[in-house]
């Protein structure tokens, strides 16, 4: 008998338990956070927290609407690094929240 690899397994338990689109999310805020913390330095990476993903609009709450706007103002290359992880667009805008 040999062996499976962990990655192997998890996926199968993933998807056996019907949970693919919840993983896939937790997933987006996590790269999401991880973008943030490479694009912008630590004062506004500290103002910004994602919340939910839902039908490709991933939602942002932002400390300030001057943040927020400036965010958005950069949304373009956000996205762009934010999908770079997948082999496909995941995220399909961004919705800052003041």
């Amino acid at each position: 008998m040999g062996f499976t690899k962990i990655e192997k397994l998890l996926d199968r338990s993933v998807k056996k338990a019907g949970i693919q689109q919840q993983v896939q999310e937790a997933k987006v805020l996590e790269d999401f956070s991880n973008v943030m913390e490479v694009m912008f330095e630590p004062k506004v990476f500290a103002k910004v927290k994602p919340l939910y993903l839902k039908n490709g609009v991933l939602s942002v709450t932002c400390l300030s609407s001057v943040l927020a706007e400036k965010l958005k103002a950069q949304e373009p290359y956000i996205l762009k690094n934010l999908n770079s992880f997948y082999h496909k667009r995941v995220v399909s805008s961004l919705r800052f929240l003041a």
